[in-house]
Formats: structure tokens, sequence, C-alpha cells
């Protein structure tokens, strides 16, 4: 249940880089919307179920939840999103690697690589975003120990190409 509520942190921070620093009436529409796409959508994606046993809506975690990718939908476009990722935001306790935009199976994939350090252990969370359509996004955040990078990465990388919003 503690590593849950991790991973409900990390979905709270995420949204935090689609937001802008000042709100207007519209940003606040579009984050009840937001808040609303976050809850009730449905998010479809390749996940491997023999790795990431434990599934609550749109968030996969291993047995031990050490290693988990959420997916969202976030109430940005591409376009807002890539500006508000390339502002220069520190966050407590995490260390940025890398970011930028990268083609992935012939998708624009924008993402940002963080490392934090947590009970004396390295970790990466990856994040990843592709445009849904012209007022929205789709952003997956993954999570693991730095040492299964190579392991976990492209699956994070499989499942930002094959996510998709269930219209329902």
């Amino acid at each position: 249940m503690k590593k849950l509520l991790v991973a409900a942190f990390l979905i709270v921070s995420t949204l935090c880089v689609a937001q802008n620093d000042t709100l207007t009436a519209q940003d606040k529409e579009n984050m009840e919307k937001g808040l609303k796409m976050l809850f009730d959508s449905k998010i479809d994606m390749d996940i491997d179920k023999s790795v990431f046993t434990m599934n609550e809506g749109n968030m996969y975690f291993t047995d031990d939840q050490k290693i988990g990718i959420v997916a969202m939908v976030v109430p940005q476009s591409f376009a807002k999103v890539k500006e508000s990722m390339n502002k220069d935001k520190k966050k407590e306790n995490m260390q940025l690697l890398d970011k930028g935009e990268i083609s992935l199976n012939g998708q624009k994939v924008l993402f940002m690589k963080n490392q934090t350090e947590k009970e004396g252990k390295e970790y990466i969370i990856l994040i990843y975003c592709k445009e849904n359509d012209a007022d929205s996004s789709i952003m997956i955040t993954s999570f693991f120990e730095k040492s299964k990078e190579s392991e976990i990465k492209p699956m994070a990388e499989k499942a930002i190409t094959s996510a998709k919003l269930v219209k329902e």
C-alpha cells in the first residue's frame, strides 16, 4: 500500500510538469477536465503482464511494487506540454539527467529522465508524453531501480508508443 501512495505522488508530480505557473479561468477549467480525464479515462497500451502483475486502472506494478508504469491523459496539447517541460523546474530530491524530444516507432515523443534516491537505492523516473489529440496528451511515468533500466526502459517505450485513449 505504501508503494501505491508513492505511485500516486508520482502521478501528482507528473501533472505538475504539465501545469502553468499562473492559472487563468481556462486553465482551471482544463484542470477540472484533466482530473476527470485522469480518473475516468481508460488507456489501452501494450504491457508485459508477466512482469507487471498488479493492475489498477491505468497503473501497472510488479508484485513488490518497486517497478511501475502509470499512464494518464493530460488536458494540454503536445506543444504546451513541450513548452512546460522545457522550463527549468527543479524538484526536491530529483536530479534531471536528460530531457528532449525523440522519435519512437515514427511517433514524436517527449521524454524526461530523472534520478532520485530512496532507502539507499537509486531510482530512475522516466516520463514520456505523446499527442492524444489537439487538446490533450498521453503521459506515461515509469519508475524502477537504476540497475533495471536496460530491462524496463524498452517496456516503457513500448507502452507509450502503443498507448491510446479508449473511447467509451
